[in-house]
C-alpha cells in the first residue's frame, strides 16, 4: 500500500475513534436530561416534600376545623337551633387528620351552613338566653376565638406551600389535591370566621354574656 494511504487511512481511524469516546459522555448526560425531564429520581424528593408539607397543611387545617365546629356546636345548641348544633357536631367528630379535598370540602360547607343559622339567630329580636345557655355560648365563643386564631397561625405555613405548589411537577399535581383546596379556601374562610367572631363578641355583649379573653385577642 502506497505509504500516504496508508497514512490517511490511520489518520481517519484516529479520527472516528476520537469522536466515538466524545459520543459518550454526551449521550450519559442526554440520558440525564431526559430522565429528569421524565420525573425521574430527582424530582421525587421535592415531590416527597410537597406531600409532607400538604400533610402537615391538612392537619393544621382539620384542627382549626374541628375547633370551630365545635364551638359552633355550642353556640347554636345555646342559641336554641338544634339542628344547626347536631350538623355541627357531626362534622367535627368526622374530620380526620388525614382528610381528604371531599371531607375538607363538605365540613366547610357546613361550617358556612351553620354560621349563617347562628347568625340569624342572633339577629331574632326574641332571642333571650337563660344562664345554662349563656354559659354554653361564651364556652363556644372562646372556642370560636381559638379557631380564629389557630388559621391566623396558619399564615406563614400556607404561603410556603401554595409557594411550592406554584412550581410542583404537574405528575405531583393529582397527590396535593387537598392541599390545593386549602390554599383557596383558607382566606375566605379566615375572613368570614373573623366577621362571624364579630358578630358574636356584639351578640355576647348585648346580652350580658361574659366575652373570654381568647375573643378579644383574636379581634
Amino acid at each position: 500500500m502506497h505509504p500516504e494511504m496508508k497514512m490517511r487511512k490511520t489518520l481517519i481511524a484516529a479520527a472516528l475513534a476520537a469522536l466515538s469516546l466524545a459520543a459518550v459522555p454526551a449521550h450519559a448526560g442526554m440520558f440525564d436530561a431526559v430522565t429528569s425531564l421524565a420525573g425521574g429520581s430527582g424530582n421525587s424528593s421535592s415531590g416527597a416534600d410537597l406531600v409532607g408539607q400538604q400533610q402537615q397543611l391538612v392537619e393544621s387545617y382539620t384542627g382549626a376545623n374541628k375547633q370551630v365546629l365545635m364551638a359552633q356546636s355550642l353556640m347554636a345548641s345555646a342559641l336554641g337551633a338544634k339542628d344547626a348544633a347536631a350538623l355541627a357536631k357531626a362534622e367535627a367528630e368526622a374530620l380526620t387528620s388525614g382528610a381528604t379535598k371531599d371531607s375538607l370540602s363538605k365540613a366547610d360547607s357546613a361550617q358556612s351552613a351553620v354560621a349563617k343559622a347562628i347568625s340569624e339567630q342572633q339577629k331574632s329580636a326574641g332571642t333571650e338566653l337563660d344562664a345554662e345557655a349563656k354559659k354554653a355560648y361564651a364556652e363556644g365563643l372562646g372556642s370560636l376565638a381559638k379557631g380564629v386564631l389557630k388559621y391566623t397561625k396558619m399564615a406563614n405555613q400556607l404561603s410556603g406551600f401554595k409557594d411550592a405548589l406554584a412550581s410542583a411537577s404537574p405528575l405531583d399535581l393529582p397527590k396535593l389535591s387537598s392541599g390545593a383546596y386549602i390554599v383557596t379556601s383558607l382566606p375566605g374562610n379566615s375572613k368570614n370566621l373573623y366577621e362571624a367572631l364579630k358578630q358574636a363578641v356584639s351578640f355576647a355583649k348585648s346580652h350580658d354574656i361574659p366575652v373570654p379573653k381568647d375573643a378579644t385577642q383574636a379581634l
